[in-house]
């Protein structure tokens, strides 16, 4: 049976721009917000009278006298891991902004405590219900690329210094662990996680090209997947022009993904069959424009409270549970050790390796290679 009963909400980090985002899905008939916190106690009253509820002194208060069924995380990255696992381990289930942690020992942390719980870890990861992202998946699970070669992504995100100064934890080491690979990019590499697969081996490059900040403004990599497939990724905040190009290679086709629309082309004879038996030295098979149905919805905040309603009330698989979010994450990491390094990453990722990286940059002793 069905239920929409609805779930105790407990928010953490309400003073948050993402905040307002969130808003849609905290309107849901199954969502009953019970109490929140915020370091800024200004804000936090102002949103508990907004939202008719208690605005808690600490978090642990909050835990403890709220009884949430579900706790929302929208804080700054490095207090994901803590407050997620202090909600888990107060029973509740757990929604966090993205990136799931800072690094990747954190997030396997939040995982295992998960797991202990018996609770769903969720990521905001909502791009995964954009209606051409579920049909792009449905093409390559369907084998209508054929083998994947190679994939290319480009996206301009342009930010002025004007955007840095609104936060001082912005494009910090301390305050994001990163900058453009922790803020921005994320949601971009983990569709091509979720579409693709975690690579296997990356090499990267990170540089701080126009923005006064300690972390990176923009990075290149260069990755592999186990089956030799290749992939080229570009992220930038500090660039303008074409703002996104997602495009998949295959042996029978080529698929090319943007906000709210896809471009498949199909060959007429999958290059795994056509190289080797075409007699012309100079020939290429027939491409064909192929229409692809895509469904209703916007692959929004709202859409990712309605998937993780149903996970919760009726016992469904979240779109984006923690270990599945796990690998953007690994790859973000990678790339920034590969570049402070010089090193080609072999994926899983060392922990211990990356975690004393990410405590030298802190620390502002770390040298980019």
């Amino acid at each position: 049976m069905t239920s929409t009963a609805p779930l105790r909400h407990a928010l953490i980090g309400v003073g948050a721009n993402v905040y307002n985002m969130h808003r849609p899905g905290l309107e849901l008939p199954t969502a009953q917000i019970v109490g929140l916190f915020d370091l800024n106690a200004e804000v936090a009253a102002a949103r508990a009278t907004e939202l008719g509820c208690p605005a808690y002194p600490s978090l642990d208060a909050m835990l403890a006298e709220s009884a949430p069924d579900l706790v929302v995380v929208m804080t700054p990255h490095p207090h994901h891991a803590e407050q997620a696992i202090a909600a888990l381990r107060a029973g509740a289930h757990v929604l966090v902004e993205k990136p799931l942690a800072v690094h990747v020992a954190e997030a396997d942390a939040m995982i295992a405590a998960a797991r202990e719980a018996g609770r769903l870890l969720a990521v905001n990861f909502q791009q995964r219900l954009r209606p051409e992202i579920i049909a792009a998946r449905k093409l390559l699970a369907d084998g209508a690329l054929g083998k994947i070669q190679q994939v290319d992504i480009k996206i301009t995100w342009t930010r002025t210094a004007a955007y840095y100064a609104m936060s001082d934890w912005r494009g910090t080491w301390r305050g994001e662990g990163g900058a453009v690979l922790m803020n921005q990019a994320p949601h971009e590499l983990d569709l091509l996680c979720y579409l693709i697969g975690v690579p296997s081996r990356v090499v990267g490059w990170t540089r701080t090209t126009l923005h006064q900040i300690e972390a990176e403004d923009t990075f290149q990599a260069m990755v592999e997947w186990p089956n030799g497939a290749l992939g080229a990724l570009h992220i930038s905040t500090a660039e303008a022009g074409q703002p996104q190009r997602f495009e998949i290679l295959g042996t029978a086709g080529r698929l090319e993904i943007a906000p709210g629309a896809l471009n498949f082309q199909h060959f007429d004879l999958d290059l795994r069959d056509f190289i080797p038996n075409h007699p012309q030295a100079f020939a290429a098979p027939q491409i064909q424009s192929v229409p692809v149905e895509i469904g209703p919805g916007a692959g929004d905040h709202r859409a990712i409270y309605e998937d993780l309603h149903n996970a919760i009330l009726n016992g469904s698989a979240p779109i984006a549970p923690g270990e599945s979010a796990l690998g953007s994450l690994e790859l973000a990491n990678a790339i920034n050790y590969s570049s402070h390094t010089g090193q080609t990453v072999t994926l899983p990722l060392d922990r211990a390796a990356y975690a004393d990286l990410l405590a030298q940059l802190r620390a502002g002793v770390a040298a980019q290679t």
